[in-house]
């Protein structure tokens, strides 16, 4: 009779969006710093420029960071840190 021997892996999948948190004060430096640019969020005077303009909103913030994986998707149903984002994006540069 022919013993087998069964070797397994386990394998660590790598951080997930859904893993991911961030303060709302960091993601605007984040944002204001340009590591959103590529999907779409302007970085330093012109993030505080397309935010007072109306160009921009906190979601905007919030979505861009979580199709770039930096933030948890949960985060979008969270109404306090929408507020808060959009506290510290009024206060860009003032």
């Amino acid at each position: 009779m022919a013993s087998y021997i069964v070797i397994t892996f386990a394998i660590t999948p790598p951080a997930t969006a859904a893993d991911i948190s961030i303060s709302a004060v960091d993601l605007v430096q984040l944002a204001r710093n340009g590591y959103l640019q590529e999907q779409g969020i302007p970085q330093f005077n012109q993030l505080a420029f397309a935010y007072r303009s109306g160009e921009l909103s906190a979601e905007d913030v919030i979505n861009a960071a979580i199709t770039a994986n930096r933030l948890s998707r949960d985060v979008a149903d969270d109404p306090g840190y929408l507020e808060t984002v959009d506290h510290f994006l009024n206060d860009l540069d003032r």
